[in-house]
């Protein structure tokens, strides 16, 4: 019984080559050699015939690779684009009666916040539906409809979903009287250039 052969003790590339000499001396004679088995240990190069690689890989051309990228990051933007004008992204919903008219209601005030709560009433632009309402500078808005106002914001938000012609109510504080009032919202004026 021989010693185990092992691929690191070198006897591999002996016997490797030996056996492709034989192999090599037996096919010059005419003969047909024997199909040899395979040595497991023995490196690819000694082997017959030189394997082919099971998938080939090609070099990407990099100005292809860029060309395509470019076009997948502008078809990204047009479809951006398309679903933003789609969606009605320019800050008013499509449903809002507002944009469905495309004119905003306007009540014709400038507020502040107030630190006691409510909305203060800075100034009231002449022919305006506040004015029409008798609100002044100084009023105390606390609510418009039935919804409680804490901020000028929410007086902005409660108005930009209505039309002009709508009517709110509006319940404002005068000193130490409450008071509500009803106001027809208006178009707001032309601008002057």
């Amino acid at each position: 019984m021989s010693a185990p052969r092992h691929l690191w003790s070198g006897d591999w590339r002996d016997e490797s080559s030996a056996l492709a000499e034989e192999l090599a001396a037996r096919r010059a004679e005419g003969g047909e050699a024997p199909e040899a088995e395979p040595d497991v240990a023995s490196p690819p190069a000694a082997k017959a015939r030189p394997r082919r690689p099971l998938v080939r890989l090609r070099r990407v051309d990099p100005r292809r690779l860029r060309t395509a990228l470019l076009v997948a990051l502008l078809t990204l933007l047009v479809a951006g684009g398309a679903y933003a004008v789609a969606s009605g992204s320019g800050g008013r919903s499509a449903d809002s009666p507002a944009a469905a008219t495309g004119s905003a209601a306007w009540l014709g005030i400038d507020m502040s916040s107030s630190p006691v709560g409510g909305v203060m009433v800075v100034g009231v632009a002449p022919h305006s539906p506040a004015r029409a309402a008798g609100i002044k500078p100084g009023d105390l808005i606390t609510q418009i409809d039935t919804e409680p106002i804490a901020a000028p914001a929410i007086v902005e938000a409660a108005i930009s979903g209505l039309r002009p012609g709508d009517q709110v109510e509006i319940e404002l504080q005068r000193g130490s009287t409450t008071y509500t009032t009803r106001a027809t919202l208006a178009t707001p004026p032309a601008r002057n250039p």
